[in-house]
């Protein structure tokens, strides 16, 4: 039990970038040290992996004073991640001067053009080699020279990661030099991408090709992980059950907004208006035809829980102003409204759906209600715009 107790003390030092309190734990606890290369952290990480994602350099020194190795790698299952394998070059070029190895995916990433020449020259099959996730060197490669040379010597511009199931384009959503730049060597483009940069005549081509575009959602075919568990890359980049005109709005695209609901139906125009929180927009409609909120799929009375998780309280107030169900469901995770403004800690939110009669005992598909799953948001989501104690509280004086 004391040994434990150790192993927790050592990861929360780890997790919260404390060096000084990881530094205490491995002199305190000698078997720490001897320890330290077990996968305790978050994608089954060692301390030295965790430590350099989060790009915390005098945390770093401290786990390498007591014999963290910087050759190794989670044990995730779709593909193991090194302490190279982040955002943080100018560690990684630190830790590279302290003897860390550099596979192709890392040199990919910090644009050693040199060292990825070297690699293809040796084995010409590297460019498609596997690495962290699954994802391949076109994955990381950001700099034109070195995506140029990878696709001349046979990479795949639309391979697949095994995690998420998404290609180096759709990855570079929220790189827009990078995406633009694939798109124009010949990747395959979808409407996400084309709302995100901005590309009006994208955003045109892809709707005269198929305008059933406009109807996608991150999520649902084809934006899945597919046999994985993972999740398509769009939900951490863009949003889950993002669709292109929510899209559109939140990045101000009035111009891609007006040509997409140009396209659109009556339902589509609608949504949007309820996820602008445009009462007034929402008010013609229904005056026009009574019945459309009625007629709108349980699907599309979801986005109430979208519009929770993103603390959109204006969107929720039109909404149940005009009769959504206080208690749709996610299509992708089967969570209530009331549970993602739990999770996130999005006190008016909770406030509002309370007072419209959210149920407060219904459970999602992992078991929680919408308390536990504040308790959970709190220890482990934390979001730092939140207010767990007073949601705690709200739901405790409605019942829970």
């Amino acid at each position: 039990m004391e040994e434990q107790k150790a192993i927790e003390r050592f990861k929360q030092a780890v997790t919260s970038k404390d060096a000084a309190a990881a530094e205490q734990c491995l002199n305190e606890f000698p078997f720490l040290a001897e320890r330290i290369n077990e996968p305790w952290f978050s994608f089954d990480s060692p301390a030295i992996v965790a430590a350099a994602a989060g790009g915390n350099r005098e945390l770093v020194d401290v786990l390498l004073k007591h014999g963290a190795d910087l050759r190794a790698k989670s044990s995730w299952w779709a593909g193991g991640f090194g302490v190279l394998h982040h955002d943080n070059h100018e560690l990684s070029r630190y830790l590279i001067e302290r003897g860390a190895p550099v596979d192709i995916h890392a040199a990919a990433a910090l644009g050693m053009l040199k060292t990825v020449q070297e690699m293809v020259g040796s084995n010409p099959a590297s460019v498609n080699e596997r690495g962290p996730d699954g994802q391949v060197p076109l994955h990381f490669a950001a700099d034109p020279g070195i995506i140029d040379f990878l696709l001349e010597h046979g990479a795949d511009i639309d391979r697949r990661d095994i995690d998420h199931g998404s290609t180096p384009a759709q990855w570079a959503i929220d790189q827009p030099a990078k995406c633009r730049h694939l798109i124009a060597r010949g990747a395959a483009a979808d409407i996400f991408m084309a709302v995100q940069l901005g590309d009006i005549e994208l955003v045109r081509a892809l709707i005269g090709k198929d305008p059933n575009c406009l109807y996608e959602q991150v999520g649902k075919a084809p934006f899945t992980s597919g046999d994985s568990d993972g999740g398509h890359i769009y939900i951490y980049k863009i949003g889950s059950n993002t669709r292109p005109h929510f899209l559109a709005a939140k990045c101000k695209q009035k111009e891609i907004v007006e040509l997409m609901l140009a396209h659109s139906s009556t339902a589509q125009r609608l949504l949007l208006a309820f996820m602008e929180g445009d009462r007034a927009a929402v008010q013609a409609m229904l005056e026009a035809d009574p019945t459309l909120v009625q007629s709108l799929a349980a699907e599309d009375q979801s986005i109430i829980a979208d519009a929770a998780w993103n603390n959109q309280v204006q969107a929720i107030r039109v909404m149940l102003e005009a009769g959504f169900d206080a208690d749709a469901r996610s299509g992708s995770t089967d969570f209530t409204a009331l549970h993602n403004a739990s999770m996130r800690g999005n006190v008016e939110a909770v406030r509002l759906l309370l007072a419209h009669g959210a149920s407060t005992t219904l459970k999602h598909g992992h078991g929680g209600d919408a308390l536990s799953t504040c308790v959970w948001g709190s220890e482990n989501f934390r979001d730092p715009a939140g207010d767990y104690a007073a949601v705690k509280e709200l739901l405790e004086q409605a019942g829970l």
